[in-house]
Protein backbone atom coordinates (compact mmCIF):
# COMPACT_ATOMS: atom_id res chain seq x y z
CA UNK A 1 0.00 0.00 0.00
CA UNK A 2 2.70 2.31 0.82
CA UNK A 3 4.63 2.02 -2.29
CA UNK A 4 1.54 2.26 -4.47
CA UNK A 5 1.08 5.75 -2.42
CA UNK A 6 4.49 6.67 -3.42
CA UNK A 7 4.08 5.56 -6.95
CA UNK A 8 0.60 8.29 -7.20
CA UNK A 9 3.19 10.97 -6.08
CA UNK A 10 5.20 12.73 -8.08
CA UNK A 11 7.26 14.25 -5.34
CA UNK A 12 7.63 11.05 -3.57
CA UNK A 13 8.96 9.35 -6.20
CA UNK A 14 11.67 11.85 -7.06
CA UNK A 15 12.39 11.45 -3.20
CA UNK A 16 12.59 7.86 -3.74
CA UNK A 17 14.96 7.86 -6.51
CA UNK A 18 17.32 10.51 -4.95
CA UNK A 19 17.77 8.37 -2.12
CA UNK A 20 18.35 4.96 -4.69
CA UNK A 21 20.76 6.89 -6.77
CA UNK A 22 22.65 7.78 -3.41
CA UNK A 23 22.68 4.62 -2.64
CA UNK A 24 23.92 3.44 -5.56
CA UNK A 25 26.90 5.66 -5.65
CA UNK A 26 27.95 4.09 -1.87
CA UNK A 27 27.55 0.70 -3.22
CA UNK A 28 29.70 1.48 -6.66
CA UNK A 29 32.49 3.19 -3.96
CA UNK A 30 33.04 -0.24 -3.17
CA UNK A 31 33.17 -1.79 -6.27
CA UNK A 32 29.64 -3.35 -6.13
CA UNK A 33 28.37 -2.83 -10.03
CA UNK A 34 26.04 -5.52 -10.14
CA UNK A 35 22.81 -4.34 -11.33
CA UNK A 36 19.33 -5.83 -12.87
CA UNK A 37 19.85 -3.30 -15.95
CA UNK A 38 20.34 -4.92 -19.15
CA UNK A 39 18.83 -8.43 -18.28
CA UNK A 40 17.23 -8.38 -22.23
CA UNK A 41 16.86 -12.34 -22.38
CA UNK A 42 15.59 -12.73 -18.17
CA UNK A 43 11.56 -14.98 -18.56
CA UNK A 44 12.47 -15.09 -22.47
CA UNK A 45 12.53 -18.75 -24.20
CA UNK A 46 15.19 -19.52 -26.34
CA UNK A 47 13.39 -18.62 -29.52
CA UNK A 48 12.27 -15.32 -28.21
CA UNK A 49 15.75 -15.16 -27.58
CA UNK A 50 17.22 -16.38 -30.49
CA UNK A 51 14.48 -13.66 -32.06
CA UNK A 52 15.73 -10.48 -30.36
CA UNK A 53 19.69 -11.29 -31.06
CA UNK A 54 18.96 -11.57 -34.82
CA UNK A 55 16.61 -8.21 -34.91
CA UNK A 56 19.16 -6.36 -33.18
CA UNK A 57 21.78 -7.36 -35.48
CA UNK A 58 19.84 -7.35 -37.80
CA UNK A 59 18.97 -3.62 -37.69
CA UNK A 60 22.59 -2.78 -37.22
CA UNK A 61 22.74 -3.69 -40.70
CA UNK A 62 19.44 -2.74 -42.19
CA UNK A 63 20.10 0.94 -41.08
CA UNK A 64 23.56 1.45 -41.59
CA UNK A 65 23.42 -0.37 -45.31
CA UNK A 66 26.06 -2.72 -44.80
CA UNK A 67 26.57 -6.01 -46.11
CA UNK A 68 28.70 -7.65 -43.29
CA UNK A 69 30.23 -6.79 -40.35
CA UNK A 70 34.08 -6.14 -40.51
CA UNK A 71 37.28 -5.04 -38.67
CA UNK A 72 37.37 -4.86 -34.93
CA UNK A 73 33.90 -4.02 -33.28
CA UNK A 74 32.74 -2.06 -30.12
CA UNK A 75 29.52 -3.11 -28.72
CA UNK A 76 28.64 -0.76 -25.78
CA UNK A 77 26.27 -2.12 -22.92
CA UNK A 78 25.62 -5.37 -23.99
CA UNK A 79 24.16 -6.58 -20.69
CA UNK A 80 23.61 -10.33 -20.08
CA UNK A 81 24.03 -11.65 -23.34
CA UNK A 82 27.05 -11.48 -26.15
CA UNK A 83 24.90 -12.92 -28.59
CA UNK A 84 25.12 -9.69 -30.83
CA UNK A 85 28.94 -9.71 -30.62
CA UNK A 86 28.87 -13.11 -31.22
CA UNK A 87 27.05 -12.24 -34.47
CA UNK A 88 29.15 -9.76 -35.53
CA UNK A 89 31.98 -12.47 -35.24
CA UNK A 90 30.43 -14.99 -37.00
CA UNK A 91 29.82 -12.22 -40.06
CA UNK A 92 33.18 -11.38 -40.64
CA UNK A 93 34.54 -9.41 -37.51
CA UNK A 94 38.00 -10.28 -36.70
CA UNK A 95 37.21 -9.08 -33.00
CA UNK A 96 34.40 -7.68 -30.87
CA UNK A 97 35.09 -5.81 -27.37
CA UNK A 98 32.19 -5.94 -24.85
CA UNK A 99 32.00 -2.66 -22.69
CA UNK A 100 29.46 -2.37 -19.66
CA UNK A 101 29.88 0.20 -16.98
CA UNK A 102 27.56 -2.22 -15.07
CA UNK A 103 27.58 -5.96 -14.32
CA UNK A 104 24.06 -7.42 -15.59
CA UNK A 105 23.30 -10.58 -13.10
CA UNK A 106 22.62 -13.35 -15.57
CA UNK A 107 21.58 -17.33 -15.52
CA UNK A 108 25.15 -18.77 -16.83
CA UNK A 109 23.15 -21.82 -17.82
CA UNK A 110 20.51 -20.27 -19.28
CA UNK A 111 22.83 -18.38 -21.76
CA UNK A 112 24.73 -21.74 -22.01
CA UNK A 113 21.30 -22.74 -23.96
CA UNK A 114 20.94 -19.59 -25.90
CA UNK A 115 24.61 -19.58 -27.06
CA UNK A 116 23.94 -23.68 -28.13
CA UNK A 117 21.09 -22.77 -29.67
CA UNK A 118 22.54 -20.08 -31.72
CA UNK A 119 25.43 -21.98 -32.94
CA UNK A 120 23.14 -25.16 -34.10
CA UNK A 121 21.07 -22.30 -36.25
CA UNK A 122 24.20 -21.26 -38.00
CA UNK A 123 26.43 -24.28 -37.73
CA UNK A 124 28.90 -22.91 -40.24
CA UNK A 125 29.07 -19.86 -38.93
CA UNK A 126 30.00 -20.66 -35.72
CA UNK A 127 32.43 -23.68 -36.36
CA UNK A 128 35.17 -21.69 -34.57
CA UNK A 129 33.70 -21.69 -31.45
CA UNK A 130 33.44 -25.75 -31.30
CA UNK A 131 34.98 -26.55 -28.27
CA UNK A 132 34.12 -23.68 -26.39
CA UNK A 133 33.06 -24.20 -22.83
CA UNK A 134 29.72 -22.17 -23.15
CA UNK A 135 29.17 -21.42 -19.85
CA UNK A 136 32.21 -18.97 -20.27
CA UNK A 137 32.33 -15.65 -22.36
CA UNK A 138 36.31 -15.74 -21.96
CA UNK A 139 36.93 -19.24 -23.75
CA UNK A 140 35.11 -17.60 -27.21
CA UNK A 141 37.87 -16.00 -29.71
CA UNK A 142 37.66 -13.03 -30.18
CA UNK A 143 35.62 -11.76 -27.82
CA UNK A 144 36.34 -9.83 -24.52
CA UNK A 145 34.40 -8.72 -22.01
CA UNK A 146 34.93 -5.11 -19.87
CA UNK A 147 33.43 -3.96 -16.33
CA UNK A 148 33.32 -0.86 -14.55
CA UNK A 149 33.91 2.79 -14.85
CA UNK A 150 36.96 1.89 -17.39
CA UNK A 151 34.18 0.48 -19.14
CA UNK A 152 32.15 3.71 -19.56
CA UNK A 153 31.72 5.14 -23.17
CA UNK A 154 33.29 8.37 -21.91
CA UNK A 155 36.15 6.68 -20.86
CA UNK A 156 36.87 3.86 -22.77
CA UNK A 157 37.74 4.56 -26.40
CA UNK A 158 40.97 6.34 -25.74
CA UNK A 159 42.84 4.78 -28.45
CA UNK A 160 42.14 6.25 -32.09
CA UNK A 161 41.63 4.91 -35.31
CA UNK A 162 40.61 1.64 -33.97
CA UNK A 163 37.11 0.39 -34.87
CA UNK A 164 35.27 -0.54 -37.66
CA UNK A 165 31.92 -0.52 -35.44
CA UNK A 166 31.10 1.00 -32.93
CA UNK A 167 26.97 -0.20 -31.46
CA UNK A 168 24.91 -0.03 -29.15
CA UNK A 169 20.69 -0.48 -28.44
CA UNK A 170 19.46 1.71 -26.01
CA UNK A 171 22.68 2.45 -24.28
CA UNK A 172 23.33 5.63 -24.74
CA UNK A 173 20.25 7.16 -22.80
CA UNK A 174 22.40 6.09 -19.45
CA UNK A 175 25.69 7.43 -20.00
CA UNK A 176 27.17 10.27 -17.81
CA UNK A 177 27.87 12.29 -20.93
CA UNK A 178 26.68 11.59 -24.39
CA UNK A 179 29.04 14.54 -26.22
CA UNK A 180 31.63 13.25 -24.86
CA UNK A 181 31.04 9.77 -25.40
CA UNK A 182 30.27 10.26 -29.11
CA UNK A 183 33.35 12.86 -28.80
CA UNK A 184 35.30 9.53 -28.03
CA UNK A 185 34.03 7.21 -30.39
CA UNK A 186 34.86 9.32 -33.24
CA UNK A 187 38.34 9.63 -32.58
CA UNK A 188 38.35 5.78 -32.17
CA UNK A 189 36.49 5.17 -35.51
CA UNK A 190 38.51 4.08 -38.18
CA UNK A 191 38.29 6.12 -41.54
CA UNK A 192 35.20 4.41 -42.98
CA UNK A 193 34.15 3.41 -39.97
CA UNK A 194 30.15 3.77 -38.55
CA UNK A 195 28.50 4.50 -35.35
CA UNK A 196 25.42 2.51 -34.88
CA UNK A 197 23.14 3.51 -31.87
CA UNK A 198 19.50 3.00 -31.05
CA UNK A 199 18.96 5.96 -28.31
CA UNK A 200 15.71 5.81 -26.16
CA UNK A 201 14.47 9.23 -24.86
CA UNK A 202 11.82 7.79 -22.79
CA UNK A 203 11.78 7.32 -18.92
CA UNK A 204 11.88 3.98 -18.89
CA UNK A 205 9.16 3.71 -16.36
CA UNK A 206 10.31 6.29 -14.06
CA UNK A 207 6.88 7.87 -14.04
CA UNK A 208 5.11 6.76 -17.28
CA UNK A 209 3.56 3.69 -15.36
CA UNK A 210 1.29 5.76 -13.86
CA UNK A 211 1.11 9.27 -15.36
CA UNK A 212 1.98 10.63 -18.82
CA UNK A 213 5.04 9.61 -20.89
CA UNK A 214 6.98 12.99 -20.62
CA UNK A 215 6.83 13.71 -16.85
CA UNK A 216 10.07 13.17 -16.32
CA UNK A 217 10.44 16.49 -18.19
CA UNK A 218 9.46 17.90 -15.13
CA UNK A 219 12.05 17.20 -12.87
CA UNK A 220 13.82 20.55 -12.10
CA UNK A 221 17.72 20.49 -13.77
CA UNK A 222 19.09 20.84 -10.37
CA UNK A 223 17.29 17.81 -9.22
CA UNK A 224 17.32 15.15 -12.16
CA UNK A 225 21.12 14.29 -12.06
CA UNK A 226 20.88 13.19 -8.14
CA UNK A 227 17.91 11.17 -9.56
CA UNK A 228 19.34 9.21 -12.11
CA UNK A 229 23.65 9.94 -12.55
CA UNK A 230 24.18 7.01 -10.40
CA UNK A 231 21.80 3.95 -10.83
CA UNK A 232 21.94 4.98 -14.88
CA UNK A 233 18.50 5.96 -15.40
CA UNK A 234 17.52 8.01 -18.02
CA UNK A 235 20.26 11.04 -18.95
CA UNK A 236 17.34 13.36 -20.25
CA UNK A 237 19.71 14.01 -23.60
CA UNK A 238 17.85 14.48 -26.36
CA UNK A 239 18.37 14.96 -30.07
CA UNK A 240 19.27 18.45 -30.13
CA UNK A 241 22.49 17.71 -28.38
CA UNK A 242 23.39 14.80 -31.02
CA UNK A 243 22.02 16.14 -33.83
CA UNK A 244 24.90 19.26 -32.54
CA UNK A 245 27.65 16.82 -31.29
CA UNK A 246 27.46 14.55 -34.46
CA UNK A 247 27.34 18.16 -37.23
CA UNK A 248 30.93 18.59 -35.00
CA UNK A 249 32.39 15.56 -35.16
CA UNK A 250 30.52 13.13 -37.63
CA UNK A 251 29.03 15.93 -40.11
CA UNK A 252 28.24 11.97 -42.35
CA UNK A 253 25.31 11.43 -40.33
CA UNK A 254 21.58 10.30 -40.41
CA UNK A 255 19.39 10.27 -37.49
CA UNK A 256 16.09 8.16 -37.77
CA UNK A 257 13.04 8.30 -35.79
CA UNK A 258 12.02 5.41 -33.89
CA UNK A 259 9.21 6.72 -31.45
CA UNK A 260 6.97 10.05 -31.18
CA UNK A 261 5.84 10.96 -28.00
CA UNK A 262 1.73 10.12 -28.01
CA UNK A 263 2.16 8.51 -31.10
CA UNK A 264 4.08 5.06 -30.85
CA UNK A 265 7.08 3.43 -32.65
CA UNK A 266 8.00 4.67 -36.09
CA UNK A 267 8.81 1.29 -38.24
CA UNK A 268 10.69 1.12 -39.92
CA UNK A 269 12.93 3.75 -38.41
CA UNK A 270 12.56 7.40 -40.96
CA UNK A 271 14.10 10.68 -41.11
CA UNK A 272 11.78 13.07 -39.62
CA UNK A 273 10.85 14.70 -42.81
CA UNK A 274 9.08 11.13 -44.11
CA UNK A 275 6.97 10.60 -41.27
CA UNK A 276 3.40 11.03 -42.07
CA UNK A 277 2.59 14.64 -41.76
CA UNK A 278 -0.67 13.44 -39.46
CA UNK A 279 1.49 11.84 -36.92
CA UNK A 280 4.12 14.46 -36.69
CA UNK A 281 1.28 16.60 -35.58
CA UNK A 282 -0.09 14.76 -33.45
CA UNK A 283 3.17 14.38 -31.57
CA UNK A 284 3.61 18.29 -31.21
CA UNK A 285 0.23 18.49 -30.45
CA UNK A 286 0.49 16.06 -27.62
CA UNK A 287 4.09 18.17 -26.59
CA UNK A 288 2.43 21.41 -26.25
CA UNK A 289 -0.66 19.49 -23.92
CA UNK A 290 1.99 18.66 -21.07
CA UNK A 291 5.04 21.29 -21.52
CA UNK A 292 3.80 24.02 -19.54
CA UNK A 293 5.63 22.42 -16.38
CA UNK A 294 9.37 21.19 -18.63
CA UNK A 295 12.08 21.56 -16.63
CA UNK A 296 14.24 25.78 -17.38
CA UNK A 297 16.83 23.43 -19.76
CA UNK A 298 14.29 21.90 -21.52
CA UNK A 299 11.45 25.01 -22.42
CA UNK A 300 14.00 25.82 -25.45
CA UNK A 301 13.44 23.30 -27.76
CA UNK A 302 11.23 23.08 -30.01
CA UNK A 303 8.35 21.63 -30.43
CA UNK A 304 9.57 19.23 -32.70
CA UNK A 305 12.55 17.82 -31.25
CA UNK A 306 10.53 17.71 -27.75
CA UNK A 307 8.36 15.04 -29.62
CA UNK A 308 11.03 12.74 -30.94
CA UNK A 309 11.52 9.99 -28.16
CA UNK A 310 13.91 7.96 -29.48
CA UNK A 311 16.49 7.47 -32.38
CA UNK A 312 18.71 5.39 -34.58
CA UNK A 313 21.83 7.25 -35.65
CA UNK A 314 23.93 6.00 -38.18
CA UNK A 315 27.23 8.03 -38.49
CA UNK A 316 30.44 7.43 -41.20
CA UNK A 317 33.88 9.03 -40.24
CA UNK A 318 35.30 10.25 -43.60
Amino acid sequence: MIREFVKKRFWLRCAYYVADNARTRLRGATGDIETDSGTAHVGRSIDSSLAYIEEVFGDYKRYAGVDRFSGDVAEIGPGDNCGVGLMCLADGSTSVDLVDRFYSKRDAAQHAAIYRALFARYPDRFARFDGCDLNDETTFPGLKRYYGERAAAETFFDAPDRYSFIVSRAVLEHVYDPPLAIDRMARALKRGGLLLHKVDFRDHGMFSDRMHELKFFEVPDVVYPRMTRDTGRPNRVLIDTYRRVLTQHLPDHQLLVTHLAGVGDVVPHLPYDRIDPGLRQKAIDYVRSVRSKFAKSLRALSDEDLSISGIFLVARKR
